[in-house]
């Protein structure tokens, strides 16, 4: 139980340095905004004065903030908008979950589920949905290296099929739109060991392969966002002091709808001089990854990365209002993603029908397996 009095006063304790963060922060943004008057106008000859690894570039000539004029009186107008943009449109989505194993179980098993989603948005409601799902068994944790309780290697796996998930859309369904929900750039897995690295990269490299071949562009939203490649640039273009300060913090004032023009990712995640950044396991696609922010709700910006090659084909404004419709029909949020996430997520009393599952499938097979004590008397107190 959570004690919220030892909690209240372990705030108490903290106040000064929470608010000298807060006050830092918002220094730092006043005068990141300040030098982001230079960039109004996007010439995109400034990025010669950039180095390697600048965290991004400039892409996209004109505007750094693409306005959103719209004269809805309701939200049957926007509907109408909506239809117009998304009309026999296809635009696909996945998503997934997953169970990890329980040492309390003994045996090393966990469960992940992918959802695809379908939607022509067609009058003769061309709508599809699939669920796959799959057992990882102790063989396999061994076969990988991987700590058999632990959640990395079955994170890795999730995305994995997640990544087949996109390529099944994509080559299924010509001119496909497909979202993903989370990024494209992946910079947590440099933190990980090679072998689970290698997953992420693998699949990864995939569905940017097969999005290059089928010309389906496969579109990263990332709604709570805090990568900071845009300030990077900054830094070495105006001289700013380097820091922390996310990208989102920026543009934190932009109107609803509102998009920053659209910009290279060369992200510096590098931990160490002679290490690698993500970007430098994507081989080809090292320079392939474009990326804009978007407000879409009350909250920050959200980030919308997508192949290069996409904002090449003139396509970027086309991504930008499928979002905004998608964000127009589930209020703040793509609906397709929504969809797919309440199709694909395992709650919390399905993973203790799972468990029950396991020990009636050992029970019948003849399978030894131990359970906790302590987790059986935890149970037993709910």
């Amino acid at each position: 139980m959570l004690d919220l009095k030892n909690i209240s006063l372990a705030f108490d304790k903290k106040l000064s340095e929470i608010k000298s963060y807060d006050i830092e922060r918002s220094e730092l943004t006043r005068e990141y905004r300040a030098e982001m008057e230079q960039m109004k106008a996007i010439n995109p000859d400034m990025n010669k004065n950039l180095p390697p690894y600048s965290g991004a570039k400039f892409l996209e000539p004109g505007n750094l903030i693409h306005p959103f004029p719209f004269s809805w009186k309701d939200r049957n107008d926007a509907m109408e908008w909506v239809d117009s943009v998304l009309c026999d449109v296809p635009v696909g989505a996945v998503d997934g979950s997953q169970i990890y194993s329980d040492k309390n179980y003994e045996i090393p098993l966990a469960v992940i589920q992918v959802s695809r989603i379908f939607n022509r948005h067609s009058q003769n409601m061309d709508y599809k949905q699939e669920t796959d799902a799959a057992i990882i068994t102790p063989d396999e944790f061994e076969a990988a290296s991987v700590y058999s309780f632990g959640s990395e290697y079955i994170d890795a796996r999730r995305f994995s099929m997640e990544c087949d998930g996109v390529v099944r859309l994509m080559n299924e369904y010509k001119g496909i739109f497909v979202l993903l929900d989370g990024a494209l750039i992946l910079s947590h897995i440099n933190m990980l060991n090679k072998n689970i690295r290698e997953i992420y990269v693998k699949a990864i490299m995939e569905i940017l392969e097969t999005s290059q071949k089928t010309r389906a562009p496969v579109i990263g939203f990332i709604d709570t966002t805090l990568p900071r490649d845009i300030t990077l640039m900054m830094h070495f273009l105006f001289g700013l002091k380097k820091s922390k300060l996310p990208d989102t913090q920026l543009f934190s004032n932009m109107l609803w709808g509102e998009r920053t023009a659209a910009f290279l990712c060369d992200r510096d995640d590098r931990r160490g001089d002679e290490a690698r950044s993500v970007l430098d396991n994507y081989g080809i696609f090292r320079n392939e990854l474009a990326f804009f922010y978007i407000r879409t709700g009350k909250g920050l910006p959200s980030r919308v990365e997508f192949p290069l090659w996409v904002h090449k084909e003139g396509m970027a404004d086309k991504i930008a209002d499928i979002i905004r419709a998608q964000c127009i029909i589930r209020s703040n949020y793509p609906d397709i993603l929504m969809r797919a996430h309440d199709e694909a997520v395992i709650r919390t009393n399905e993973h203790e029908l799972f468990y029950r599952m396991l020990e009636n499938f050992c029970k019948v097979h003849g399978i030894k397996i131990h359970r906790s004590g302590k987790d059986f008397h935890k149970k037993l107190s709910r």
